[in-house]
């Protein structure tokens, strides 16, 4: 249970589901539901087409989503378009029992599918499998640039039999647009507030007929930032962002198939986005002896809002005071080479490629007008990777894919923290605070295969399997104020994940699907001042599973649904200690620690009804239940028991809707308005802010509304859209890298632009 803390200020009020603004977002569903018996019948002659049928990749080959026994969210080009994503956080809400916490930065999202939770911020097993045109990108980025993309899927729950990587909780995997034989390409412009430009620009060329084309596309974004820094030296989290990308294609014969990409991307925001909460963390508790504090960790911490004259949040979003300037960034580089060969009814593919991201966090990092501290912090990541595929192309009962990978991740961190002029613990200005010189490595090797088997017509039963193996090590060289570390430590970690399924067409638009499939994340190494505390175990989720997913009533209504129940073990989580030892000596370190059980069950369902011709409405729910069965945590220098208590960033309730309106514009627009709803319900983002209760340690449930409309002609589109239409005052998490106005928050904030787009060569 948590501990006690002082009576919450209305700061800290929790913000309950706005039922009203919930059901009218839904009254479009429910007149679909009741009126489509009726309605849609009524118009079966008029319309010979209806909801759009999604192909998907997820078994290794094109099949209709509705035949693919997993629980999937797929978004088509045109989807994306209308959307508007280029964020994994605004796909991610669009998925039910999925979400994700914002520390600051775009590079420094941490998401969840069902409850699973990647809380390790380093180089090496990733809780997601993340993969863009199948080339796993998750050693490096969990945020790649979404531009001139094809489809998006993502996954829920274990998939390890075809996939190179694993991916524990589940898998998102982004398909680009390739090189065609015909001469087109398009250009966007988008204008928003903040003096946001983004400008876009496709171009494919065909360079030899029907044999050899490439592709180019170009980004640039640059804003103003909605937050403002008072202080002298201005700035704020002002945004350079800049992208570009070639895609070469290649195909000499009928039968081979090869594609080369290369892109690199490069983003610079003049801070860490957060405003301050004014609520100290227990390492704020240090430096000033006030707030969530030892042994009691009671007092509201409410600095005086006079100190840097910009006020906490929610009522200030917009402004903060720090006197050292700041910036971080992220580069990004990253090719592939892919190869597929068709031979007779075998498919033959590799695909070998590396990634490698540069992330620096630099200057002040108390978050206030004094100068306490400053950082220097570079982390450098790179993957490369080998992987080769066989499977059958025929359309026999029998389906089947094998596959093989081999794998090199390393990374290196350089971290220095410096004391600023005021001077703390009696410490000299310039005084190296903090330091750390780390590499890690990871060398693995899987093999990986499904087989799928047609019993009859109707009934398929699926079975597969992937062993691996990982070797890690981990060398470090540093000190955290009176912690020194010398750390060479090596291990490795194998694994046999099983999956077995079984799916039964009932009719020719409806199938129901039972899975039980395993997930597996290796154990690793890290700095600890506690010796057991210097390794962890790898982890391990069984997922049981059963659903189904119909198109009924002439394909004017889609449903799907899924039920499961996930039992982990060793599940690992993130820990950070602010401590001072016998002597009074301050000690700052960070690692992972594992709870030894987990439950994790929900519910799913995903609805889109074509009310009329014209009215699409799409609503996507998920129910989730995910708790702690037993684990004793270090928190603050004590054993805290978090049994029953529920994951960290395990929303129980995700509701994503959306109603688009489709009308005629003369003879040669077609016009359209899109209405979004999202809901996330509240949630503790870390197992710290499991044993305190309040502001900002538990934060509220929020929801928003976006609206777009448009209007497209053959070879232009434009856009007006309002994001956050009613200026909703939310926050998905508090972040501790700022001491004195408390932890900071990054804010919500209302926006709106217009986009044009211009097609040419169609």
């Amino acid at each position: 249970m948590k501990a006690s803390s002082t009576t919450k200020s209305p700061r800290s009020r929790v913000i309950r589901p706005n039922l009203i603004k919930l059901a009218l977002a839904l009254l479009p569903v429910w007149l679909v539901l009741g009126m489509l018996p009726g309605t849609v019948m009524a118009q079966k002659k008029q319309a010979a087409s209806g909801i759009e049928e999604i192909i998907v990749t997820a078994q290794r080959r094109e099949q209709n989503l509705q035949d693919v026994p997993i629980a999937i969210t797929a978004f088509t080009a045109d989807a994306i378009e209308k959307a508007m994503f280029s964020d994994v956080g605004e796909y991610l809400t669009s998925t039910p029992n999925a979400s994700f916490i914002s520390n600051g930065a775009r590079s420094r999202r941490q998401i969840s599918i069902r409850g699973v939770t990647n809380f390790l911020g380093f180089v090496g097993s990733s809780t997601t499998g993340f993969y863009v045109d199948d080339f796993s990108v998750a050693g490096s980025t969990i945020n790649p640039p979404i531009m001139d993309i094809e489809r998006i899927e993502i996954l829920r729950g274990p998939q390890a039999t075809y996939f190179g990587r694993n991916a524990l909780g589940g898998g998102i995997s982004i398909t680009s647009k390739k090189p065609t034989n015909d001469f087109h390409g398009s250009v966007m412009v988008d204008y928003s507030r903040y003096d946001t430009l983004d400008a876009e620009g496709v171009v494919n060329i065909p360079l030899v007929e029907d044999t050899l084309a490439v592709r180019f596309n170009l980004k640039s974004l640059k804003s103003d930032g909605n937050i403002k820094n008072i202080n002298p030296i201005g700035g704020g989290n002002d945004l350079d962002y800049e992208y570009i990308k070639s895609s070469l294609r290649w195909t000499p014969t009928a039968n081979l198939t090869v594609d080369v990409m290369f892109q690199y991307a490069t983003e610079d925001v003049g801070m860490r986005d957060g405003v301050p909460s004014g609520v100290f963390s227990p390492f704020g508790f240090l430096l000033f002896g006030i707030g969530h504090g030892f042994p009691d960790r009671t007092g509201d911490g409410v600095p005086d809002p006079i100190i840097d004259g910009v006020g906490f949040f929610p009522e200030n979003r917009t402004k903060t005071n720090f006197n050292f300037p700041q910036s971080v960034g992220t580069n990004l580089r990253n090719g592939v080479v892919r190869i597929d060969y068709h031979n007779n009814d075998l498919l033959f593919t590799s695909i070998t490629g590396f990634i490698n991201s540069d992330f620096w966090l630099q200057g002040d990092i108390d978050g206030g007008s004094g100068d306490w501290f400053n950082e220097f912090r570079n982390i450098e990541q790179q993957s490369v990777s080998t992987e080769f595929r066989v499977q059958n192309t025929n359309d026999g009962a029998l389906h089947w894919s094998v596959g093989a990978l081999y794998a090199e991740d390393e990374g290196d961190t350089f971290n220095r923290t410096f004391v600023g002029q005021v001077g703390v613990f009696g410490l000299p200005p310039g005084f190296n605070i903090d330091a750390e010189d780390a590499s890690s490595s990871t060398d693995s090797w899987a093999v990986f295969g499904q087989v799928d088997y047609d019993i009859t017509d109707k009934l398929t039963l699926s079975a597969g399997g992937r062993y691996s193996e990982e070797k890690k090590q981990d060398d470090t060289v540093g000190f955290s104020g009176a912690l020194e570390t010398i750390l060479s430590v090596s291990g490795k970690f194998d694994d046999f994940s099983p999956k077995v399924a079984m799916s039964y067409k009932a009719t020719d638009t409806t199938t129901y699907y039972a899975t039980i499939s395993k997930g597996y994340k290796s154990g690793g190494v890290q700095i600890a001042p506690i010796k057991e505390k210097e390794t962890y175990d790898p982890e391990e989720l069984w997922n049981y599973e059963v659903g189904f997913k119909a198109d009924l009533l002439d394909q004017r209504l889609r449903l799907n649904a899924s039920f499961f129940y996930m039992d982990w073990t060793d599940l690992q989580v993130s820990f950070q200690e602010n401590l001072q030892d016998e002597n009074g000596d301050f000690i700052l370190f960070g690692g992972v620690d594992n709870a030894d059980s987990a439950t994790s069950k929900g519910v799913e369902l995903s609805a889109t009804a074509l009310f009329t011709d014209n009215l699409l409405v799409d609503v996507n729910i998920g129910y989730l239940d995910a708790k702690f069965d037993k684990f004793v945590a270090l928190i603050d220098g004590e054993n805290r028991i978090l049994d029953g208590e529920t994951v960290p960033n395990s929303p129980k309730w995700t509701v994503n809707a959306n109603a688009e309106y489709g009308f005629d514009i003369g003879d040669k627009w077609n016009g359209y308005t899109r209405l979004e709803y999202t809901y996330r319900d509240n949630i503790n983002s870390t197992t710290r802010a499991l044993i305190f209760s309040g502001f900002p340690w538990d934060v509220p449930s929020y929801d928003y509304f976006n609206l777009r409309i448009g209007a497209t002609s053959d070879n232009l589109r434009i856009v007006a859209y309002a994001e956050n239409l009613f200026d909703k005052k939310y926050f998905t998490n508090a972040y501790q890298k700022a001491f004195a106005g408390g932890m900071f928050i990054e804010p919500s904030f209302r926006t709106y632009g217009v986009r044009v787009t211009y097609e040419f060569g169609k």
